[in-house]
């Protein structure tokens, strides 16, 4: 199996028959599996966790996200999802890590907040030309293990939206 994980893969295992846009992550796949996804019209998206662990007990966990369709910028994206985890979480922290015109990448977390478990994050938002992308690592708990968030931000960073298996050149 491929080094990589690659949503293209993903799309196929819940049942997407059409070629849509995905995004390439260059991260290990080793040691992970599909926990659950779901391919609504308009969205697709795929959760990984860990082979040993289950979707109700994961200790970290990646995702990946299209919304197939949406226009918003990726800083739009982002931010409102920062408002909805703040109507919830009002002392959720969040940060900005880094942004250009086709995408964000950015961290986040919750600590003590009722129905919602301590958990930290980061993510990155990828403009493409059918949709917005949105790739994210979670752990439960109230920090990354050691190497860990510089080993995601760099897949993050050398993440990119393709289809038909050739690298998008977003043109919206």
């Amino acid at each position: 199996m491929s080094r990589a994980i690659l949503i293209a893969m993903v799309l196929a295992l819940v049942g997407c028959a059409s070629t849509l846009e995905t995004v390439y992550v260059p991260a290990e796949n080793k040691g992970w599996k599909v926990g659950s996804g779901t391919n609504r019209p308009g969205e697709t998206f795929v959760e990984f966790i860990p082979t040993e662990e289950s979707t109700s007990n994961w200790s970290r966990m990646f995702s990946i996200q299209f919304l197939e369709g949406k226009r918003d910028s990726p800083q739009r994206v982002m931010d409102t999802l920062q408002t909805r985890m703040r109507a919830h979480c009002p002392e959720a922290q969040w940060a900005t890590i880094s942004e250009n015109a086709t995408s964000v990448t950015y961290q986040w977390s919750v600590l003590n907040c009722a129905g919602q478990m301590d958990q930290i994050e980061i993510a990155r938002v990828l403009s493409g030309n059918a949709g917005v992308h949105r790739i994210a690592f979670v752990r439960k708990g109230t920090s990354f293990a050691p190497g860990e968030k510089e080993k995601w931000l760099d897949a993050f960073s050398r993440a990119y939206v393709l289809k038909d298996g050739r690298p998008v050149v977003v043109t919206r």
